[in-house]
């Protein structure tokens, strides 16, 4: 959660809106707006958090699961295709720059993303953005947390890389393939196959990639892809309610330095 706040800080930071402060100069009238925006996105950050807990996200795991326990049944077998235990070398690989791209092009698609919070052409690319940039830290902090139980599915498969005699842990579920499935999901749903089509063929080709490469079993790529579909579906829902809902709350802080909780209603 440490990732969490430090993004929410520098949120902050950026909040600053300078152009209105020309309008109506002085220092409380910036940490005003700025005190102000931090409110808005630590409630959409708790909200978020709040619509795990649905029906969808049970539907979402229940159909998940019967594809993950398959893919345990299978992942030794499958992965023998690209690991020789007698010489303890990977095989059958692709060309190392695919690797690359695979590990390093996700964070591509999250900057831009995000990015679209600021730059965005319309109110709801805006706020898609926004709960991208949201998101995101919770995607990687809620997987890091799930990485420290010790179980069997956490291991990894073997790799040249690794040591010979012990296994690596931290597997389950794969950090990058929740990232760039809950980017296609929330922007898929949000705005059409223009979105997630591009989005969903990258997600293709980090999960063949991290198999062939023997970063992960499918069973762990199956359950990050799952662990991203269900924060995806909960930021669409807070998208929905902050831009069909009339009602608005925040927390802020007066001109004077005081305290104060914001309440509108738009009709």
């Amino acid at each position: 959660m440490l990732n969490c706040i430090i993004f929410l800080f520098f949120l902050s930071i950026l909040s600053v809106d300078y152009t209105s402060t020309k309008r109506c100069p002085g220092f409380h009238n910036a940490m005003y707006k700025s005190h102000h925006f931090l409110g808005g996105v630590i409630i959409d950050a708790l909200d978020l958090n709040w619509q795990l807990f649905s029906v969808d996200s049970a539907k979402i795991i229940t159909g998940i699961a019967p594809f993950f326990i398959t893919a345990r049944m299978i992942d030794e077998d499958f992965q023998s295709n690209f690991y020789n235990p007698k010489c303890h070398k990977n095989k059958n690989q692709l060309p190392q720059n695919c690797h690359k791209a695979a590990q390093a092009g996700v964070s591509i698609p999250m900057v831009f993303l995000s990015s679209l919070w600021i730059w965005g052409w319309n109110e709801d690319i805006k706020y898609t953005g926004r709960m991208t940039a949201i998101g995101l830290p919770f995607v990687h902090s809620g997987k890091n947390i799930i990485k420290k139980v010790e179980s069997r599915c956490c291991l990894r498969p073997w790799h040249e890389d690794f040591s010979k005699e012990k296994r690596a842990s931290g597997g389950f579920p794969s950090g990058h393939m929740a990232n760039v499935t809950f980017l296609a999901t929330l922007w898929g749903l949000r705005h059409g196959p223009r979105w997630a089509i591009p989005l969903a063929l990258f997600a293709g080709f980090v999960f063949a990639d991290f198999v062939n490469c023997n970063r992960h079993y499918i069973s762990q790529l199956i359950a990050g892809a799952g662990f991203g579909v269900l924060y995806a579906v909960a930021a669409n829902k807070v998208i929905e309610k902050r831009l069909s809902n009339d009602l608005s709350i925040g927390f802020s802080f007066n001109e004077h330095g005081g305290a104060s909780m914001c309440v509108g209603y738009r009709f």
